[in-house]
């Protein structure tokens, strides 16, 4: 296949390994099973800008995406993973969406097992019409991240940030008061976290992965604490991988959700981007409307 390579110099991944020897070996993993390779080095500032112009370049058969999964998303909004498949290597912290894909979190392995891949659809999520690959939150989580990117630009390292920022989480303990406007009825609660997942979480320790991608449903996760100490229990079962039957979490399955506040404007995390939304807000799943290269099943199982 003729493939853009798009690289986020900003990525987790090149504060511990060097930016241009690794990826000159991914081109080299990608080479060697045939593919002709155009490489793009792009920051933060020109990422969207480069693949929106990838998008309608008839001369590439697919973009392979290197980078978090917030480059991910702005992939999607970019417009890739329509017509033209997306293929993502594994460079952020996480790499959510690597996970679920089975990617292995080396990125030069990665791309070996990548090279071998073929366009699968996938469903994608959405809130108001803005599109999602992996999970939205609101509550603690987005005010967790927003001030994590504050604490990052005035120089702290990022795991310190996180830390930092969920500590003073933990001492405010916000709530947020909102109705989930399911198609069986209304539940309103009162919490710290709401998570809406597109396709379930497995039950596994953090960090999670899905254990479909295609099953066309969203998952809604509210925690049901009233109180720190609660909300502490469920974070360790969480690390367990014991948190699905827990009385501290209540979970809702559809295809759609309308979710409505007091307030006129939300906190969102989107794939771990933050943004403000009107509300209400309007989440609904997408089946298999983003296309990816899927790594053969040998290769990742």
């Amino acid at each position: 296949m003729r493939l853009a390579l798009v690289i986020n110099r900003s990525a987790g991944t090149f504060r511990r390994l060097p930016l241009d020897t690794t990826v000159a070996a991914i081109v080299a993993a990608l080479a060697e099973a045939g593919h002709v390779v155009r490489v793009e080095i792009v920051g933060r500032r020109e990422l969207a800008r480069t693949l929106s112009v990838l998008v309608d370049d008839r001369d590439l058969d697919a973009v392979v995406v290197g980078g978090g999964d917030g480059t991910i998303l702005t992939a999607v909004l970019a417009g890739l993973g329509r017509a033209k498949p997306l293929g993502i290597l594994p460079l952020g912290t996480l790499n959510l969406f690597a996970r679920d894909l089975g990617l292995p979190r080396d990125p030069v392995e990665a791309a070996s097992i990548l090279a071998g891949a073929s366009a699968r659809d996938i469903d994608l999520a959405e809130v108001n019409g803005l599109p999602f690959a992996i999970w939205a939150s609101m509550g603690m989580h987005p005010w967790v991240v927003r001030r994590r990117d504050h604490m990052q630009r005035d120089g702290m390292r990022k795991g310190r940030a996180m830390a930092l920022a969920a500590l003073r989480a933990f001492r405010r303990f916000p709530l947020i008061d909102v109705t989930l406007n399911l198609p069986e009825g209304s539940v309103t609660v009162s919490t710290p976290m709401l998570f809406i997942t597109n396709n379930p979480w497995r039950e596994e320790p953090l960090p999670l992965s899905r254990e479909a991608l295609d099953t066309g449903k969203l998952v809604i996760h509210v925690a049901a604490c009233s109180g720190r100490l609660s909300l502490l229990w469920l974070f360790f079962e969480a690390v367990l991988g014991h948190w699905r039957a827990s009385p501290r979490l209540k979970t809702f399955t559809t295809e759609e959700v309308r979710v409505t506040s007091r307030k006129r404007r939300m906190m969102v995390s989107l794939d771990g981007e933050v943004t403000v939304m009107s509300a209400p807000l309007i989440f609904r799943a997408r089946p298999k409307a983003l296309r990816v290269l899927m790594p053969p099943r040998e290769a990742v199982s």
